[in-house]
Order: structure tokens, then sequence, then C-alpha cells
């Protein structure tokens, strides 16, 4: 791969570099902004995302601005281990919905996200941002703190040497030596929370999920009305989360 004009940085390395600044935050980006994500010339980023449009990797809206595209989704979707992933936890999940009436979701840790890779939707759900494919906040939901608990990817750990944190609502935990202590409870507990801190009016509570070695691979959430006793949900979220684990194959 041929070496960029920006010392250090190959082509490759800026097509991720774009690829991250368009999925951070989740939202639609201009080309300027990603540029200035991606420390990339505009010029430079034109022609990449120009390339990358054609390759369905990204995908261009009607205004002009940038998302991922589908093409992303399908390559990350037929790798052995998420395929794995989401047949051992999809029938889990359906059970879990239709018991508790959540909305239930699967996460795996991402580029300084978590990234939701299934979901399952109760009778009475709320409304969420949780979407497949799509990335969450690690330090703003349950199933983030729990990925930021347990992973040992750097680019996980990165975040907890944040100068600060997004704030979402009121209740978002903003500094990083507050994060710390509560993610001690939640290794204690196997239990993460998140009471109103990314979206007002919706909690969530999540487990972790581990392969036959004793890894930690994914975790998994319910979410559900702020106004719910989420305590009373923990118990059938981490029994999920251990039949999931239990469910999920060796490695050969």
């Amino acid at each position: 791969m041929p070496i960029s004009n920006e010392p250090g940085r190959s082509s490759t390395s800026r097509v991720f570099a774009i690829l991250h600044a368009c999925r951070h935050g989740n939202a639609p980006v201009t080309l300027t902004d990603l540029a200035r994500r991606s420390r990339i010339p505009v010029a430079t980023a034109h022609r990449l995302t120009r390339e990358l449009i054609a390759e369905g990797a990204l995908e261009r809206n009607d205004d002009g601005t940038l998302q991922i595209g589908t093409a992303l989704w399908e390559l990350g979707s037929a790798a052995p281990r998420q395929r794995g992933l989401r047949h051992a936890a999809h029938p889990v999940m359906q059970s879990l919905a239709g018991r508790t009436h959540t909305v239930v979701h699967l996460a795996v840790a991402g580029h300084q996200q978590a990234v939701c890779v299934d979901k399952v939707t109760g009778p009475r759900a709320v409304a969420n941002v949780a979407e497949v494919a799509r990335g969450l906040p690690l330090h703003a939901t349950g199933v983030g703190k729990v990925i930021l608990a347990y992973s040992d990817d750097p680019g996980v750990r990165a975040v907890l040497q944040s100068a600060s944190l997004r704030r979402y609502t009121t209740r978002t935990i903003a500094g990083c030596g507050r994060l710390e202590a509560e993610l001690v409870k939640v290794r204690d507990a196997r239990i993460g929370y998140s009471q109103g801190e990314l979206t007002a009016g919706t909690a969530s509570v999540a487990a972790p999920v581990f392969d036959a070695e004793g890894r930690f691979v994914a975790a998994l959430g319910v979410l559900a009305p702020e106004a719910e006793q989420v305590d009373r949900l923990a118990p059938a979220v981490r029994r999920a989360a251990d039949a999931i684990s239990r469910r999920l194959p060796t490695s050969p």
C-alpha cells in the first residue's frame, strides 16, 4: 500500500480514519467535518469518500452528508465469530424480550464505542437509539459500561484516558474518575446500569457474555422506562447472558 503524503500515514490508515470519523456519533456527517475529524485534507477526503461510496462502504444522503454504507455491515456480518455469537444469542434474546416486554440488544466492543450486533423488541418497548450495526457510547449505556469493565481492547480502554467525556443528559457521567469507580461495581456485580444517561426517560441494565474459554465477548442489555425499577430486571438479564455464554461454540 503506498504511503500518503502525510508522514507516517498510509492510504489504508486514512481510509480507516475516514470510516471511523463517519461513524463517530452515529449521525450523518458533512465532508468538511469528516476531513476535520480524520485530520485529512478536504481534497484527499473528497477523493477517498468518492471511492468508498462507489464500493458501498459509504452512502451519500440527498443533503450531501455521508454515513456508513451497508457493504461494511455485510462484510462484518460474515465474520464467523459474529455469526456464531448472534446464532447463540438470538433465541435467548427473543425469550428475554417476551418475558420482560423490553428492548433487548447485544453489543460488542468497537472503536471507542459499543456496537449493537443484534436487537429484539418486546411488546411494550420504549423508544431507543440502539440500532443494529450502529455505535453506542461506552460511558453512557449499560452495555457500554460492561464492555469498559471487561474488555482489554486498547481502543476501549482509551476512553478512560479522555480528559472529559461527552455529556448527553444531566445524568451522564462525564468524569473518568467517577466512571472508573462505577466500573468496579460492574465487575463486582456482573451488572452495568445506565439511568437516563444517554436518553432522558430511558434506563438500561446489562450483563457480560463470555466464551467457552471464559473470555469476554459481548454485553447483553435491556432498555426500559427510567421510571421502571431496573434492579428487578438484573437477575433475568444476568441469567440470559449466562445462557448465551453456555450456547457459544468452543474454539476449534
